[in-house]
């Protein structure tokens, strides 16, 4: 990306400081987690924690956990990468 923008005439690119490296499985993981909680009032917090443990059981037993199991190796590449587009890597 580097070399093409220079000889297209855009000048060179700002490296992001975060990475958008996600996969779509990543990208909904969370909404995914949050959806059976929707409009749900919780009298306290054990009662949070309870539901939230049983959205991540959901979530593990479909397979969506692959996801998050795999989010330490993807920070580490974007790391390493300096935040550059690491897709494929």
């Amino acid at each position: 990306m580097s070399r093409f923008v220079p000889s297209v005439g855009l000048g060179s690119a700002v490296p992001s400081t975060y990475s958008l490296d996600f996969s779509s499985c990543d990208f909904d993981l969370i909404p995914k987690m949050k959806e059976p909680l929707c409009g749900i009032h919780f009298r306290n917090v054990p009662e949070i924690l309870q539901a939230v443990d049983r959205s991540i059981r959901t979530i593990n037993i479909t397979g969506a956990s692959q996801g998050i199991l795999q989010l330490p190796q993807r920070w580490q590449r974007v790391e390493h990468n300096a935040g550059d587009n690491i897709e494929g890597q």
